[in-house]
């Protein structure tokens, strides 16, 4: 194969920088991006964070693809990541990775294989988005077909290996695995008219509301509202429901904190820093520059690709803070002010111009430099040298009797379960945690800290894995009881007005009878969508869609309670505007379909794996 070989005896750097882009923002693949099943999976006898149906994934490989979804999020945000951030890339992580071993697991079992036929045909016939989308290829924004297929047939410096293997090992695997699996997605022309009249159709129609307030005074329906359910029906429903009673083995513990907040320390570093920025910009540096890279004014990132340099723009006397606007309005055009303390921190201000309008207003235009007045290593650490003091003396002390005796506020975390990542009142502390589960009651933790306390930990009480008695639930399962049979009652009401319905009976006769109704005379909307009077229902959306004028149908369980409507318009469809929009319905619904395929074949698949998740020893 002339072509392909071709494509192995030349690199460069653009076919991998195309590559990578994609690897990072696929879809199927996730963050591993198809590596492997080796390259996560490690041996029994290497530390790992997990397994998938009984081989362990190593904790080395999913800390650096955590590490790197970290570093790339970093790249793109002039934020900091916080714990709680981290956290969630964690959790982000492992299930991309959970469902990519899943995937190749499946393509081996399948012996999916890809000939370089296939490879070369995939790159001539349909390329895929992330080659389409790479400028390397486009011509005014838009993909060059001719410009592309010569980079195909002429390479010349262009390296296609590392596209050539990525489409052979995990592009065209994955896609071929897909098709496998969804492709008994269809629609029928009846489901195209239908998503039509969904989306693009008006429906006009009156509303009979039979709400909660019905149940008030009904005779026939008194007695069974004020009578409680019997332990027998409790104990039924409690039975039916175990499941959901069960309680995983909980930690319960103590707490003082200290918060970690700037000192005047930190007030004075930032102040020196400030200085000092001023001071390079007076001997000649660009202010702009030195704001782009120092300011923390998230304002002048909101692009990283366009920072601001610090600008500002024109603004009027009274629309900043005060010390900020005193500053810049008693400055003089080109003069530069600072350091300005405000509650955002320390300002360097460069008034670039200065204006008064016919009206007698006054205007500055200024750029900016923020530093904000962050707690620096020696508050932390000292914050940190305090709280392990405490926690010795607290040992020989006692941690209540101590804490009382300085007057510190003894915080409660209840019911800490071992997968627990927030600690009430702190935030995300999985230190804590793990202290509490390696722990027994009495003992008192180390400093454990996060990015707003610094905190010591005292172990009150272990409760084991249990289920919930029926006792201490069963006023929940009365009210869960009630609640049902509020709804059944409901119904039967709706149920047995439904026969005073005919053609001599509207909804406003029925409601003025009965005050207790809700008549809407006329409410609007399409199916997509929803009706203001009714929200969002399945159950109307279905029903409106199979009627016709001057319909009534109901009742259909709603947000509001049993609802009746009567269809009074319906829009008539456009055939011309149907048959323009008709390919691209039919398109959106096999999308729909097999997406709804896809993601029920890989629930099915997680469910009947074994995973082991061993996260919680580790963060």
């Amino acid at each position: 194969m002339g072509i392909i070989t071709n494509m192995r005896n030349r690199m460069q750097v653009v076919m991998w920088t195309i590559l990578v882009l994609f690897v990072i923002s696929m879809a199927i693949g996730g963050l591993v991006g198809g590596a492997s099943i080796g390259d996560i999976f490690g041996q029994q006898n290497g530390s790992h964070v997990g397994s998938l149906n009984g081989r362990p994934i190593l904790y080395e490989n999913f800390n650096r693809l955590v590490n790197d979804e970290v570093t790339r999020l970093q790249s793109q945000s002039p934020q900091d990541i916080t714990d709680e951030d981290r956290e969630y890339i964690r959790a982000i992580v492992w299930e991309r990775i959970i469902q990519d071993l899943l995937i190749q697991e499946q393509i081996e079992k399948n012996n999916i294989a890809i000939s370089d036929e296939e490879v070369l045909y995939q790159l001539k016939n349909n390329p895929p988005a992330f080659l389409r989308g790479s400028t390397a290829f486009q011509t005014g924004g838009q993909f060059d077909l001719e410009k592309y297929m010569d980079a195909i047939l002429n390479p010349g410096e262009l390296d296609w290996r590392p596209i050539e293997e990525f489409m052979r090992d995990v592009y065209l695997p994955n896609y071929k695995l897909q098709q496998l699996v969804v492709n008994s997605a269809s629609t029928s022309e009846q489901d195209i008219i239908d998503s039509y009249r969904s989306r693009f159709l008006n429906y006009k129609i009156e509303i009979l509301h039979i709400t909660e307030k019905a149940l008030d005074g009904n005779d026939f329906f008194d007695g069974m509202m004020l009578g409680r359910p019997t332990d027998q029906e409790l104990t039924e429903l409690y039975n039916e429901n175990i499941e959901d009673y069960k309680q995983s083995e909980m930690r319960y513990m103590k707490y003082v904190k200290w918060p970690i907040v700037s000192s005047a320390n930190d007030s004075f570093r930032t102040k020196l820093e400030a200085e000092n920025l001023m001071y390079r910009i007076n001997q000649g540096e660009n202010f702009a520059d030195i704001a782009n890279m120092y300011t923390e004014d998230p304002s002048n990132s909101m692009d990283v690709n366009l920072p601001k340099g610090g600008m500002l723009g024109w603004f009027e006397q009274g629309k900043m803070v005060s010390e900020f606007d005193k500053a810049a309005f008693e400055a003089d055009s080109g003069e530069l002010v600072g350091p300005v303390l405000t509650n955002f921190g320390y300002h360097v201000i460069k008034v670039n111009d200065k204006k008064t309008l016919e009206d007698g207003t006054k205007q500055v235009n200024a750029s900016h430099i923020l530093l904000s007045i962050a707690p620096g290593k020696d508050t932390e650490s000292d914050l940190s040298d305090t709280a392990s003091i405490f926690s010795l003396d607290a040992k020989e002390a006692g941690f209540v009797q101590l804490a009382d005796s300085l007057g510190m506020v003894i915080n409660d975390a209840s019911g800490v379960q071992k997968e627990s990542i927030f600690i009430q009142g702190i935030g995300v502390a999985r230190d804590a945690v793990r202290f509490a589960f390696n722990s027994n009651p009495g003992d008192i933790s180390d400093v454990v800290s996060n990015d707003n306390y610094v905190v010591i930990f005292y172990l009150d009480s272990i409760v084991k894995e249990e289920t919930i008695d029926f006792e201490k639930v069963k006023e929940e399962l009365s009210a869960e009881y009630l609640a049902e049979t509020q709804k059944r009652n409901l119904k039967n009401i709706a149920q047995n007005i439904s026969k005073d319905f005919d053609s001599e009976t509207t909804f406003s006769d029925i409601a003025s009878n009965n005050s207790s109704f809700e008549y809407i005379a006329e409410d609007s909307g399409n199916l997509v969508g929803s009706f203001e009077s009714i929200g969002k229902s399945n159950y109307v959306s279905g029903a409106l869609l199979n009627a016709n004028v001057n319909d009534v149908l109901g009742p259909l369980p709603t947000l509001r309670g049993q609802t009746f409507i009567k269809v009074l318009e319906i829009d008539q469809v456009n055939e011309s505007d149907f048959e323009e929009k008709k390919e691209s319905l039919k398109f959106s619904l096999i999308i729909q379909r097999q997406n709804l395929i896809w993601g029920h074949w890989l629930q099915a698949l997680r469910d009947e794996s074994e995973i082991e998740d061993y996260r919680f020893d580790f963060y």
